[in-house]
């Protein structure tokens, strides 16, 4: 019997210095977007699968990484 997966994406920014310090000096937000793939376990909740990337990567090459994650791991 096999189990049920749930994917979802989230962006992440990244910020190199502090974002109190970027305010108070009144430069500019100096930040990197990434975004952050996981693949859950339905029925445990628990993680099987993860991809942090660049945000211009397509859906279709994440879901394939992510696919052979989960193969590995049968």
């Amino acid at each position: 019997m096999g189990c049920r997966v749930v994917i979802d994406t989230t962006g992440l920014k990244i910020y190199g210095k502090s974002k109190w310090k970027t305010r108070k000096h009144g430069k500019e937000n100096q930040y990197i977007c990434r975004q952050y793939h996981l693949a859950v376990d339905v029925s445990s909740h628990a993680v099987i699968a993860a991809e942090v990337n660049l945000v211009f990567v397509g859906e279709n090459e994440i879901l394939s990484i992510l696919i052979n994650q989960l193969r590995r791991k049968i």
